[in-house]
Formats: C-alpha cells, sequence, structure tokens
C-alpha cells in the first residue's frame, strides 16, 4: 500500500442504528423525489409558521381563545413533525459517515 493513499476503514452500525439508517435512507429519499410529499410538506410548514385564529370569525373571546390553542398545537404538531424528519435524515448522514469510515469514532475510556 502507498504512504500517500489512507484506507478508510469504517465500523460496523448496530442493528437499532442499521434501522434508523434505513428508515432516515427512506424519508431522505420521499423527500428529494416525492411530489406528493413536496404538496404535503408545503402545507405542514404553512401550519406550522403561518397560521393564526382570525377574531372576526370568533362568536366571543372563549371561542377566540380556545381556537388560538388548538391554532397553536396543530402547528406546535406540525413543526415536530418536520424537525423530527430532517433530524432522521440528518442521523443517516452521519451513520453514512460512520459505516464508510469519514468519521472515526474510539472507544470511551471509564
Amino acid at each position: 500500500m502507498d504512504n500517500n493513499t489512507e484506507e478508510k476503514k469504517g465500523r460496523a452500525l448496530t442493528a437499532e442504528e442499521e434501522k434508523e439508517f434505513r428508515e432516515g435512507g427512506a424519508l431522505y429519499e420521499m423527500d428529494q423525489n416525492s411530489q406528493g410529499w413536496q404538496i404535503i410538506k408545503k402545507m405542514l410548514e404553512t401550519l406550522a409558521f403561518h397560521s393564526w385564529v382570525d377574531p372576526r370569525e370568533c362568536e366571543n373571546e372563549k371561542d377566540f381563545v380556545w381556537r388560538e390553542v388548538n391554532a397553536f398545537h396543530a402547528a406546535n404538531n406540525a413543526k415536530e413533525l418536520l424537525e423530527t424528519i430532517q433530524k432522521s435524515i440528518s442521523k443517516t448522514d452521519y451513520l453514512a459517515k460512520l459505516k464508510s469510515g469519514e468519521i472515526k469514532t474510539r472507544s470511551m475510556k471509564i
């Protein structure tokens, strides 16, 4: 082997990491290649970041507060779903780098 050539040797993923790797890969493929997902993603982003209650449509203050609380929870759920999908995709990228040896890990000394 040439001194200028460095062989990258990754580590095997655990069963749990393999599962996360496959799931994240599937979510990445969906995010990149599914027109239907792009429509749903846009709907979730709109719900998460552009939702508000029109007070003119409310009968009274109690109705307004009820709608506002529900809108907040719906927006928060949409935001959390989008974040969870992105975290899974990011974790898959990290696991791919571990597997390929691009990221080195060492055993912890206790």
